[in-house]
């Protein structure tokens, strides 16, 4: 899932309340991969394997922000070793399951999925959805349905909603993206990647004013967001100029319409 890479800030807030123990940098990690640090999240997630190597959530999240990240071959070894050193943690065959489905190996993505999804945890529907969808758009229906699995099996929304919204996104299915991206700023109105994908789904359905708020939300909560800044130039054009092909009114319902589909 590419194009996660780009959430990068100028600042990063959360590193003023950063202390340097175990679950400090699980904690960081985790607080950065919501506000969107990719690529910052990584070493952090990387200090916080090392101090505690159980810790079996910080291993799981560094792979998936790797592959989100779009760093692959990393994403591989630590997918293997991690399988490798620890046989019976399921959800490791789950971030296994991811790399090789971005590696277009789909039989043993399920294979590896099948075996993490015999647990009570969201993560592997989530990668379940997105292994059929990463196959073919036939799978939709049974794709949604394993989300809205990992919706109800999660304790915590935010990162079912979010995974969700990037995995519908880079299917090409922009509204439903944005009703999984709601969902996620609704729980998390702060974290400022879900806002930024909410923008970026609206402007997949050249929703451009909806995009421009979103957009906009991100820069309030980080005035020198680069990226949000360069979606607002961008859409500009498209919100006034004269190539727009639809009307406002028919491209909403064209959203609405799309969104009710399973």
């Amino acid at each position: 899932m590419g194009g996660f890479d780009h959430l990068e800030f100028n600042t990063t807030p959360t590193e003023a309340l950063y202390t340097p123990t175990p679950k400090a940098h699980s904690e960081q990690a985790r607080a950065l991969r919501r506000a969107g640090y990719f690529e910052k999240a990584l070493p952090v997630y990387r200090q916080a394997i090392g101090m505690n190597d159980h810790n079996y959530d910080a291993w799981t999240e560094y792979i998936d922000t790797l592959v989100r990240a779009n760093h692959l071959d990393e994403a591989d070894t630590f997918s293997k070793t991690a399988l490798s050193n620890y046989r019976r943690v399921h959800q490791f065959y789950a971030a296994r399951a991811l790399v090789l489905s971005y590696q277009g190996d789909f039989n043993a993505a399920q294979t590896h999925v099948q075996t993490a999804m015999n647990q009570t945890a969201a993560y592997p529907y989530c990668v379940y959805a997105e292994i059929l969808l990463r196959e073919s758009l036939s799978f939709r229906s049974e794709a949604l349905d394993a989300l809205q699995t990992a919706l109800n099996t999660s304790e915590e929304r935010w990162e079912p909603c979010f995974l969700g919204g990037c995995i519908l996104l880079n299917a090409k299915l922009p509204a439903l993206a944005a009703g999984y991206f709601s969902e996620a700023v609704h729980v998390a109105p702060h974290a400022a990647a879900g806002l930024l994908f909410l923008g970026d789904s609206f402007a997949a359905l050249r929703l451009y004013d909806q995009a421009q708020f979103y957009y906009q939300k991100v820069v309030e909560l980080e005035p020198d967001h680069a990226v949000a800044l360069e979606r607002q130039r961008s859409t500009v054009p498209l919100l006034y100029g004269l190539t727009r092909v639809f009307r406002r009114e028919n491209l909403r319902t064209r959203w609405n319409k799309e969104f009710e589909k399973r």
